[in-house]
């Protein structure tokens, strides 16, 4: 190996080792299994180029095996992409919904303030997953309306997995995003008020299940309604009237 060869490689070498710290550190929020796939790819990469460069009388034809290596990196995470995509998606085909139901909230002061929400959930494996509903209304009048998940029980118990093979039961509080909530804690996000339509008959909502293909239509999902009607700038109205303190 000459000496030009042995520095073209050793600087190929030395991005590789680099392109692989990186993937490291964004492991943190990057795809599943990448941090196991970093120095796997630092030693693919790195030995394939020092092979070549030990067989090959060119130290251009080396930094062009080195640098493909490097490049190689951002097609691996991307790989690993493609991968979890696929994986989640069957997963979410998997996952079952049935047994839903739901009926309105009735504050201690006599507010009609969210809905609560409950079904039954199996999954194809086990996690902890959000699977977890929103709920809207049809209609340009209520368009910047909804409802979010803001507590929830699995089987009557808080952080707990899901199992395969099992069928557990779901119970979400669903409130207009202006509520805020916290274990007993609850104040008003002001400043997310929107305009309020006024009252027209209630109306059922239309539901959607992350995690799920109930009422999602991105997972290929049918259009899903609540069973009762509600009227969404009501229950809007209830959290009002309820007289919160403005979340500091």
């Amino acid at each position: 190996m000459t000496t030009r060869i042995g520095i073209a490689a050793g600087v190929c070498v030395t991005l590789q080792v680099l392109g692989g710290l990186a993937m490291l550190a964004t492991s943190v929020h990057g795809v599943t299994g990448q941090a196991v796939a970093a120095p796997i790819y630092v030693a693919v990469a790195a030995g394939l180029t020092l092979w070549f460069a030990r067989r090959v009388h060119s130290a251009i034809a080396v930094a062009a095996v080195g640098v493909l290596m490097v490049a190689a990196a951002p097609g691996v995470i991307g790989a690993l992409g493609q991968f979890e995509r696929v994986a989640h998606a069957r997963q979410v085909a998997a996952t079952r919904v049935s047994d839903v139901s739901d009926e309105p909230i009735i504050s201690e002061r006599g507010h009609t303030v969210g809905v609560r929400m409950t079904y039954t959930v199996s999954v194809p494996k086990r996690g902890y997953f959000a699977i977890l509903p929103s709920m809207s209304a049809p209609g340009q009048r209520n368009e910047r309306l909804r409802l979010d998940s803001h507590n929830w029980t699995i089987d009557g118990k808080t952080e707990v997995p899901f199992e395969p093979g099992k069928s557990h039961r779901v119970v979400v509080e669903l409130y207009p995003p202006i509520l805020f909530t916290a274990r007993d804690k609850r104040c008003l996000q002001a400043t997310a008020v929107p305009p309020l339509p006024e009252t027209a008959s209630p109306i059922p909502l239309r539901v959607s299940i992350s995690e799920s293909t109930y009422g999602n239509a991105y997972y290929g999902g049918m259009e899903q309604l609540t069973t009762r009607a509600y009227d969404l700038a009501d229950l809007y109205r209830g959290v009002l009237a309820e007289g919160l303190r403005p979340c500091e």
